[in-house]
């Protein structure tokens, strides 16, 4: 499968600051095997643990654990890919082969832990052309997670926003934090959610002092505790960077379907489509199309312009609907870009809606 890049490309600047397969409801993960290697299991799909089970995989073993705590989410993903590959290889260099077969796919995981393998497989998901979002766990004690040179703390001082990091008793416990998020785009088709605030079936929360909680959410680990009496509760549902995996993924979500609307423009014209003032009218007229329907699910929403001035926004300028797009006139286009046939480039202005994840009660009471 070819990709659209040379045909439409998309260049996402967050501010503050911060692309597409369509399998943003599919995790991957990754198992290493000492013996028994084959190019035939470097990747397989599965519709449920079950079937793992019946291929061959021992129902001790980490990787049929963790596809059970994946499957167990509320809403389920329908289904999970998994690639073997040699214990010699390295984590990273097992994903790169996964991305030379497809790209089918949004979550990544991987059973093996070392954190020097665990933080140079972030960093490739990180650099990776294709998106993508690796989760996580770091066990242990408190102390040592939240420490200098923890998976933590490194991939918060990167500004990793392409790692989601449990703290959790079990390794695997990731991949239930994975299939969470996956079932939860799988159902939301036409409305946005957030993590924050979920329960990951097939997880024990963990036992943590509210002075352990705020270190944690420091170097913006996600927690699973106990609220209350009875309610369980994922906390905050927070990428290394400190954005809400919702922001992440409804952005490369965003940046995928104005890449396909382009090149639909483009494909199923059946003239052509001249180097003028109108075509950038097209182009605007089905990016529109496309953004009108984030603000109907949720994902934007009209607000001030908090970023700085871009284009014709201003600084607190109201972006209505939570977008705006324009493109310079073609008066403006250098020689080069004409004689090559480029569009002039459209430049989109999103404003997402956010979410609410805490509320003040006042009370006031008279005698």
């Amino acid at each position: 499968m070819l990709s659209y890049d040379n045909i439409a490309r998309v260049s996402v600047s967050a501010s503050p600051p911060a692309p597409a397969p369509d399998a943003f409801s599919t995790g991957l993960i990754l198992f290493p095997v000492s013996a028994g290697f084959s190019e035939e299991k470097r990747l397989k799909t599965y519709n449920s643990a079950a079937d793992m089970l019946s291929d061959g995989f021992e129902p001790a073993g980490e990787a049929y654990q963790a596809a059970v705590k994946y499957f167990a989410a509320a809403p389920a993903p329908s289904r999970v890919l998994v690639s073997c590959y040699p214990s010699g290889e390295s984590p990273a260099a097992a994903y790169a082969a996964v991305l030379d077969r497809t790209a089918d796919f949004y979550g990544v995981c991987c059973c093996d832990h070392t954190p020097a393998r665990m933080q140079a497989l972030g960093e490739a998901v990180a650099e990776a052309q294709k998106p993508a979002v690796l989760f996580y766990a770091v066990t242990g004690t408190v102390t040592d997670a939240v420490a200098s040179g923890s998976l933590f703390h490194v991939f918060k001082a990167a500004a990793n926003g392409r790692a989601c990091g449990l703290y959790a008793a079990a390794y695997t416990d990731a991949a239930a934090l994975m299939g969470l998020a996956m079932g939860l785009d799988l159902v939301h088709t036409a409305s946005a959610f957030a993590l924050c605030y979920k329960s990951l079936n097939g997880v024990q929360p963990v036992s943590l002092t509210e002075s352990e909680v705020t270190s944690l959410k420091n170097v913006n680990a996600n927690v699973y505790v106990t609220r209350g009496y009875d309610h369980l509760l994922l906390e905050n549902g927070t990428a290394a960077s400190g954005r809400r995996y919702d922001e992440v993924l409804y952005q490369d979500r965003i940046a995928n379907d104005l890449q396909a609307a382009a090149v639909r423009l483009l494909a199923e014209n059946t003239g052509r489509l001249p180097q003028t003032d109108d075509t950038s009218a097209q182009f605007i007229s089905v990016f529109s199309a496309v953004l009108a329907g984030y603000a109907a699910m949720g994902v934007l929403a009209t607000a001030p312009w908090r970023g700085a001035a871009v284009g014709p926004i201003g600084v607190r300028d109201t972006v209505e609907n939570g977008f705006a797009l324009w493109a310079e006139p073609y008066d403006e286009q250098t020689d080069a870009d004409r004689q090559a046939h480029k569009a002039m480039p459209v430049h989109a202005a999103l404003c997402f809606a956010g979410s609410v994840e805490s509320v003040v009660i006042t009370v006031n009471v008279t005698a």
